[in-house]
């Protein structure tokens, strides 16, 4: 949701953690302006993850990059869950970004 929310209105968000999700196919017409923006996204999910079709997930691999400026990781051995090492570095993500809005 929290991707789809950031394509639709891409000047309203900072930046935004996406924990086992993915971006929706197809294009939206705010695509190309959140290119230009590029917001910082941490994007984490499970290696084990049947949940999310594969196909989805590749998609957001492919897409992803060329749309924001991303950070994130693959959890080895983690399922459509949370991990305490995903939330680890959530946080350093979350106390960076915090400290970049910062004046």
């Amino acid at each position: 949701m929290a991707l789809q929310a950031l394509r639709l209105q891409p000047d309203r968000f900072a930046f935004v953690v996406n924990l086992a999700g993915y971006v929706d196919g197809g294009d939206l017409p705010t695509d190309e302006h959140l290119a230009e923006v590029r917001p910082p996204v941490f994007w984490g999910r499970g290696a084990r993850d049947e949940v999310i079709p594969a196909a989805r997930v590749e998609h957001t691999i492919q897409w992803l990059p060329d749309h924001v400026e991303l950070s994130g990781r693959v959890y080895a051995g983690l399922t459509h869950s949370v991990s305490q090492e995903e939330l680890d570095d959530v946080r350093a993500f979350l106390e960076k970004q915090l400290t970049a809005q910062r004046p």
